[in-house]
């Protein structure tokens, strides 16, 4: 049994395994519907969190560089381990000190800063942790090593989140929001520093020595023709779904009006949601291929977004639920084939420079897909009237949302699979 504490080998998967929910824990808390409310509350607008979330991402340019850096290091553990720990003193805790400590018009380029810096700190490096890590995970256990950990990821997910609810609502009632926010932020940054010392903990292996040297390294990507059309895919996928990362959060708070306990208990059902359907996500993959199991996912995409915009203050307490129930279903999916595909076709003595290349594409496609909906809120700022109707501007980012992952799934069917089939054949 792989998840046995015996061997070396399963004791370095079970670090694997607790970094990646501690993860999830911290990143729920300072993610999403939290990181919404935080910034909402310290005087951002709609349109300034939506800048403020998405420049940091320009700092993606800079994850080619990662290799250069790396490849010089036959042990690289200590320049992981400090990065990691100025990423998370900058995006975490600095971040959560800045409201208040300094002047409400400098508020927004002082966070932007900090979250610029962190990042960039943590791109420079950022091939280094899943390029020591996968070792540890052959392909025979991949997908079920996937699986498994997206279902107990899920768990601590909701129980943090569920916590940081009831606090957050009680928060708002009592007018303190931003303290009890700030709480929740620091715990989220001890937990990113236990993380880190889980991530340092697995044996770390002798590198194998990548074929090209310096600047070369940068284009060996390039080469590989199965490696470019797959990354195809991986932008399309974090352009597609992060594009109402922020937006739709926001207008559920602030326009429809709906609790941080209601929304973490709807958040929650992911346990029991993620454990039901990642068995069939996982027969898909065995009966068809990565790729193919992907391309379904984009086409089911598109029920999550076209539901909640249908949600308003009237209709949130029973369609909210159906939505949410929707978007978990579909992302246990998408999350599990996502995974692999930065490993499909990258040789182990290039993994680094590989890596990096796909972490720039997966780090461009949310700043593509975050940038336009920040982009769309700043130019039409103002509801749509239909009649009796009102369209909220995020209601119309989560329909242009679902208009992109329908076409693209079909593209995907009809085009880029055929192409990725025809190299596998030949």
């Amino acid at each position: 049994m792989w998840m046995s504490l015996s061997g070396v080998f399963n004791r370095d998967r079970l670090c694997i395994l607790g970094a990646e929910c501690l993860k999830a824990i911290y990143t729920a808390l300072t993610t999403g519907v939290f990181l919404t409310g935080f910034l909402l509350n310290a005087g951002l607008d709609q349109a300034e969190l939506g800048m403020v979330t998405s420049l940091p991402l320009i700092a993606g340019i800079l994850y080619p560089l990662s290799p250069l850096l790396l490849e010089r290091f036959r042990k690289r553990k200590p320049v992981l381990g400090i990065a990691r720990l100025i990423f998370h003193s900058l995006v975490i805790l600095c971040v959560t000190l800045l409201p208040g400590r300094v002047d409400d018009g400098a508020l927004f380029w002082w966070m932007a800063a900090a979250l610029l810096l962190g990042n960039s700190c943590n791109i420079l490096v950022a091939s280094g942790f899943p390029a020591w890590h996968i070792g540890f995970l052959p392909e025979e256990i991949r997908g079920r090593f996937f699986a498994i950990s997206g279902i107990i990821n899920s768990v601590f997910t909701a129980l943090a989140s569920f916590g940081a609810s009831v606090l957050a609502d009680a928060a708002r009632e009592s007018g303190n929001q931003m303290y009890w926010m700030g709480v929740i932020r620091h715990g989220a940054f001890v937990l990113a520093i236990l993380e880190l010392l889980l991530l340092l903990l697995p044996r770390e292996p002798e590198y194998p020595q990548s074929r090209a040297k310096g600047w070369k390294l940068l284009t060996l990507p390039f080469g590989n023709r199965r490696f470019c059309l797959t990354m195809v895919p991986v932008f399309a996928w974090m352009m597609i779904s992060t594009m109402t990362l922020y937006s739709a959060n926001a207008y559920l708070l602030e326009e429809v009006k709906v609790s941080y306990v209601f929304l973490s208990v709807l958040q929650a059902m992911n346990i029991v949601t993620t454990a039901v359907v990642m068995p069939f996500w996982h027969r898909l993959l065995l009966r068809t291929s990565w790729l193919r199991a992907f391309q379904k996912v984009f086409l089911l995409f598109p029920l999550y977004p076209f539901l909640h915009m249908l949600v308003t203050g009237r209709t949130y307490v029973w369609l909210l639920p159906m939505t949410l129930l929707a978007y978990q279903t579909i992302l246990a999916g998408g999350t599990l084939y996502f995974n692999n595909m930065a490993y499909l076709f990258t040789p182990k003595e290039d993994r680094t420079a590989y890596l990096s290349w796909y972490l720039m594409l997966v780090n461009a496609g949310s700043l593509c897909g975050q940038g336009l909906s920040a982009l769309l809120l700043k130019l039409w700022p103002e509801s749509w009237r239909l009649g009796n109707f009102s369209v909220a501007p995020a209601q119309r980012i989560l329909l242009l949302q679902g208009l992109l992952s329908a076409g693209f799934g079909l593209w995907f069917g009809k085009v880029l699979l055929k192409r990725l089939e025809q190299k596998k054949d030949s």
